[in-house]
């Protein structure tokens, strides 16, 4: 921890930087029943809009159900030799509608894998919050580092703590 907010303009005591982690992580963890019922709530929430289990494998068989439209059409037009034309069209549309579900199903795919990240961070704040069976005394550079993410500095005093949740933490230090 070198004292810089991210633009690396306003240098700040490391002990004032380090105390005020200290009165923050002291208050979460004094109220901490409620913390941790705000965490969850963001948790299921967060899992509430997840994409459901069923609209991603109804994603996966309609890919199937294109792919294989796509070989009976090229086998069709093989044996049968269909006008081109024609061939060309349904073979246009097909293929369309199949790059519009796989693009459907990446994104459904990239927000899941945010969405399961983002619950591995909540899941290890509340580990570390729940392994203390007391306040901090002085700084623990493993708990910050499980539980910070970035700090923005508003004056030499005042601080924003952003957790690896997203969640901010502001806190002032006399």
């Amino acid at each position: 921890m070198d004292g810089k907010d991210a633009c690396g303009a306003k240098a700040v005591d490391e002990i004032v930087l380090k105390n005020a982690f200290v009165k923050m992580f002291n208050g979460i963890y004094e109220n901490k029943q409620s913390f941790i019922k705000t965490l969850t709530e963001n948790i299921e929430t967060i899992i509430l809009l997840k994409p459901d289990i069923k609209e991603t494998e109804s994603l996966d068989n309609r890919i199937e159900e294109l792919k294989n439209e796509l070989k009976r059409l090229i086998r069709f037009q093989v044996n049968n030799s269909v006008d081109a034309e024609v061939y060309n069209e349904e073979y246009k549309s097909i293929s369309g509608e199949l790059e519009e579900v796989r693009k459907k199903r990446l994104e459904y795919e990239r927000v899941i894998e945010s969405k399961d990240g983002l619950k591995q961070r909540f899941d290890q704040i509340l580990e570390t919050i729940n392994s203390r069976d007391s306040l901090l005394a002085e700084f623990d550079e493993e708990i910050f580092n499980a539980l910070v993410e970035k700090i923005e500095i508003l004056t030499p005093a005042h601080f924003v703590f952003e957790l690896t949740s997203g969640m901010r933490v502001e806190e002032f230090e006399e």
